[in-house]
């Protein structure tokens, strides 16, 4: 056995598969880049790296070079992004690793061509239109850096893309920072890829003049938000389910106060049922008057969540063992992401990166399963 809690992630590799496919047919003529940074948000990036790629996808996106040469060193052979920026000093690593790196702006790219030589390296230019994080913001600067680029052989311009700031909401702003993206792009010599699609974009808009999107949160079977889940037509999966197990019961009587800051005082008598999984493992103190289920019925998360243990108030009939459902992969019931993510008063990016590292990821397809326990390789 390679692990020992009773609290896992259980991660279905199948329906991941299916997410990919099915924001990548909306969208034949483009390269679908699959997004596994922050872990693969939760879910384990050399573990989904290596399923989508045995299922033939071949481009991946990162945050920093630590994740991609953490796929590289696991032999991950596809075309790795890094969206975040790399440090000059640090370049020529990625540029022999075969990993395309970010280009934020003209500065940026002079430091970097102090210290990289002859080595090959690929590019993304980076285009801000409106989240004001990184990008090149003027098509001035951008053609002083293609000049830059055409000077240097070994510096491939292999693509430019922006990131939307409101394509998950109502209203134009998608648009109008796609539009200001393209006139920039379509005045001069075009790249491989044009990528300005996220998740939602991709289930939103055709924009027929990109040639890659890039699918994050979709990937995992989540919609980046209520407008988009009533917006498309497309069925996503969500690919987690966080479950736990019953290791202790008491009954207690009216009156009895339960967890830290005695914040929580049963009015008769109860069952309390505690559950080996805290805020360490990303259930938050905000989840305290959150329902799990537990034998098919509901219970209520009471007093404060701890580090390492959560108190449920339970049905007369629980006992060790029982197994509970925490967060479901089942949408529509009271432990679905939707219901986490707004007892947190957050959203679902946040709820899964939040899931900690010592909770064993166990994966599941049709043909096997395996477990990646981070504590006992």
């Amino acid at each position: 056995m390679n692990y020992y809690r009773q609290s896992v992630l259980n991660i279905n590799l199948d329906d991941l598969y299916h997410n990919y496919l099915a924001v990548d047919d909306l969208h034949p003529a483009k390269k679908t880049i699959a997004v596994i940074k922050a872990n693969a948000y939760g879910t384990g990036a050399v573990t989904v790296a290596r399923h989508l790629s045995e299922n033939g996808v071949d481009f991946f996106a990162v945050a920093t070079l630590d994740e991609a040469l953490e796929l590289r060193s696991n032999d991950i052979e596809g075309d790795i992004l890094i969206l975040g920026i790399v440090e000059p000093e640090d370049i020529r690593e990625a540029a022999q690793q075969d990993i395309a790196v970010t280009l934020p702006g003209a500065l940026w790219l002079e430091k970097v061509l102090r210290v990289l030589g002859d080595v090959p390296l690929k590019v993304h230019i980076k285009i801000d239109t409106g989240m004001n994080r990184i990008g090149i913001r003027s098509d001035d600067e951008y053609s002083h850096v293609l000049a830059s680029l055409a000077q240097h052989d070994n510096l491939l311009f292999e693509g430019v893309y922006t990131h939307f700031s409101c394509a998950d909401m109502p209203g134009d702003s998608a648009e109008t920072a796609h539009q200001r993206f393209m006139t920039i792009v379509n005045a001069h010599d075009k790249p491989k890829y044009i990528h300005s699609q996220n998740t939602a974009a991709a289930l939103r808009y055709e924009m027929n003049a990109c040639t890659a999107l890039r699918l994050g949160i979709g990937l995992y079977g989540y919609y980046p938000s209520e407008f988009i889940s009533h917006l498309t037509e497309v069925a996503l999966k969500p690919i987690m389910q966080l479950v736990s197990e019953v290791n202790f019961v008491k009954d207690i009587t009216a009156g009895t106060t339960i967890g830290y800051g005695a914040n929580y005082e049963a009015v008769q008598n109860e069952r309390i049922a505690t559950l080996p999984i805290g805020y360490a493992d990303g259930l938050l103190r905000s989840m305290s008057g959150y329902h799990v289920r537990v034998n098919g019925k509901d219970a209520e998360i009471v007093g404060r969540v701890c580090m390492d243990q959560t108190m449920i108030r339970v049905p007369a009939d629980v006992n060790v063992g029982d197994k509970v459902i925490i967060i479901d992969n089942q949408p529509g019931n009271q432990q679905s992401m939707e219901v986490a993510e707004r007892q947190q008063q957050t959203i679902s990016y946040e709820v899964l990166c939040n899931l900690g590292m010592r909770l064993p990821r166990v994966y599941r397809t049709e043909q096997k399963y395996m477990v990646k326990n981070t504590l006992l390789k």
